[in-house]
């Protein structure tokens, strides 16, 4: 009986301090969800390591692939991932255009392969797979998806492209050039690079 009124008194003192019982789930209350990263500010190279997705830096060397002669448009970008399960991914907009086309190089400890997926939202939706040969800083062939009819709201490229590490010297951070390409003008608009298992088909 003393030890059923002890248990009642600390178990009331736990609940007037906020303090959960032992082995129990949480509650709404003492529940925080995670706080995504703020992504409104501008994009660029930080000593935390916390962007994925960072445009070239100007006067910086950066190898360039062999292009489509119908180029007109084109942008340059490191993909850099914290481990080998990130992807990074890069919304291109593309009104006007008919095709988009994206390389990739490894950057930096040669041995790595990098992987671009893109997907392009269209009346007939379409997909491309390309993959980094390896070398220092040796370009995949393009991966390139197509404006067939675009959709009943706009005429444009749309496409999601993910930037991925598939294997190597896994040595992170890690770094990949990513070069973007299209016959008309475009808009790539990165997303914060996300833990997770890459299964887009």
């Amino acid at each position: 009986m003393t030890r059923r009124i002890v248990l009642i008194v600390v178990l009331c003192l736990m609940a007037a301090l906020g303090l959960s019982a032992p082995g129990k789930a949480q509650t709404a209350s003492n529940y925080v969800p995670e706080v995504p990263p703020d992504t409104t500010g501008p994009i660029g190279v930080d000593e935390t390591g916390d962007k994925q997705a960072i445009p070239w830096p100007a006067g910086f060397p950066f190898p360039v692939p062999p292009l489509d002669p119908r180029v007109v448009w084109t942008a340059r970008w490191i993909c850099r991932n914290a481990s080998p399960a990130e992807v990074t991914g890069f919304r291109v907009q593309c009104p006007n255009a008919t095709f988009l086309d994206f390389h990739i190089a490894d950057c930096c400890l040669p041995g790595d392969h990098w992987q671009l997926k893109g997907k392009a939202w269209d009346a007939n939706p379409n997909t491309a797979v390309t993959t980094s040969p390896g070398p220092v800083p040796v370009y995949s062939v393009p991966g390139r998806v197509y404006r067939y009819a675009g959709t009943p709201f706009t005429r444009s490229v749309d496409a999601y492209v993910e930037c991925s590490y598939l294997h190597g010297v896994s040595v992170f951070l890690a770094d990949s050039y990513v070069h973007f390409s299209s016959d008309a003008a475009c808009t790539v608009t990165p997303d914060p690079g996300i833990r997770r298992i890459d299964r887009t088909p």
